[in-house]
């Protein structure tokens, strides 16, 4: 199979200075889009996905993860994409689709592996509850992916130019840590949701970078003075 070169930018945040770009070689399969997701890990508790592991690599090898709310990334090089990519599909073939191992609870946590083949076709297990024996592929499956999700979280160089989901409500009891301004000429989640009191919003591009910079830490809960309204509103990446 044909490989077609890219080189993907990865920003390094340096002290407080700036930034600094890395160019780092990756490849990409023939046919296939260099930012496409082939691979997309989810691990859950119970009740909630908060603090679970996630993660997703696109076919130019690029795996990322959030930590601490900012969209971190590995360069995997070529082979290794290969053999990971094979490795799941060799262990969801015949194990597709929901295993719900739970007897009825609505508790349990639960894992999703989707990984994309070579020839474009997508395989998906949804793992609920304690596996049997028999879901021992998946199972290995899944502790690969942890094991990758937590060299990505270890070792990732942040990726600063990646969107961010901005969440903005209205909470008197809440008190957050600081005061922040929202910039003028973006639109906020609540406009952007009709009014009401909660909002969320994807921002690309300069409106992310402007509100990166005015929100500062990702998953900081801070105070905005907007349309007459004290409101809090907090960010994070968005994982590809």
């Amino acid at each position: 199979m044909r490989f077609l070169r890219t080189v993907v930018p990865l920003l390094l945040v340096v002290g407080c200075s700036g930034a600094t770009t890395v160019a780092v070689e990756t490849t990409a399969p023939a046919g296939e889009r260099p930012d496409a997701v082939v691979v997309r890990f989810m691990s859950c508790g119970g009740m909630t996905c908060e603090g679970g592991d996630s993660m997703s690599v696109t076919a130019d090898g690029r795996a990322g993860s959030l930590r601490e709310g900012e969209l971190v990334v590995v360069p995997l090089p070529a082979a290794e994409l290969r053999d990971l990519r094979a490795g799941l599909v060799e262990s969801l073939v015949g194990r597709e689709g929901t295993l719900d191992r739970t007897g009825g609870a609505t508790d349990q946590p639960f894992a999703v592996v989707t990984v994309v083949d070579p020839a474009g076709r997508t395989h998906e297990t949804r793992l609920e509850g304690t596996p049997t024996t028999e879901d021992a592929p998946v199972v290995a499956a899944t502790e690969r992916l942890s094991k990758l999700t937590a060299r990505i979280r270890a070792t990732g160089t942040p990726d600063v130019t990646a969107p961010i989901t901005v969440t903005m409500y209205e909470d008197p009891s809440t008190r957050p840590m600081r005061q922040a301004t929202w910039p003028e000429g973006i639109i906020t989640p609540i406009e952007a949701a009709s009014g009401g009191n909660f909002g969320t919003e994807i921002y690309r591009g300069d409106e992310a970078t402007a509100l990166r910079t005015a929100l500062g830490k990702a998953a900081e809960n801070v105070t905005v003075t907007t349309g007459g309204k004290t409101l809090i509103a907090r960010w994070e990446a968005v994982l590809p």
